[in-house]
């Protein structure tokens, strides 16, 4: 089977400029892994995906730890809110694994594997036109 014939194709993307709280709307909204991040003239900037939000909440919530110890501290919502309004290309996973949509699903399976990746953007002549993650394989195996 080829990645072409699971693939979601109707791909949602964002821009480099694209706001972080947005993205994270639309993760939770379309309950995805990840978005690619698509530059004018559709070549793939990068990728934004739930990991790397966690590393923002993560980084807050340090803040927030921080703030119980230290009385009259009140950085955690300045923080969040300024890591919020962050664009995305600065957060973005920039070295993105792709596969041309005539590859075979198991070189999509070692791909996530090795990687420890759970979405890949899908390309044709070098242009994104698809993404496969790994409920996509698992929905359709059965």
């Amino acid at each position: 089977m080829l990645v072409k014939d699971i693939m979601t194709k109707d791909v949602i993307t964002v821009s480099p400029d694209s706001m972080l709280k947005d993205v994270g709307k639309i993760l939770r909204e379309k309950r995805i892994s990840g978005i690619p991040v698509i530059e004018t003239g559709g070549k793939i900037a990068g990728i934004v995906t739930v990991n790397d939000i966690l590393r923002i909440l993560e980084e807050i919530y340090q803040w927030q730890d921080l703030e119980k110890n230290a009385t009259g501290l009140n950085l955690s919502d300045l923080v969040g809110k300024e890591r919020l309004n962050t664009k995305v290309k600065s957060i973005m996973t920039k070295n993105v694994y792709t596969l041309d949509e005539n590859k075979d699903v198991g070189e999509a399976m070692r791909l996530m594997f090795t990687k420890k990746i759970h979405t890949i953007p899908i390309t044709k002549n070098g242009l994104l036109v698809g993404v496969i993650g790994k409920r996509d394989i698992v929905y359709n195996c059965f």
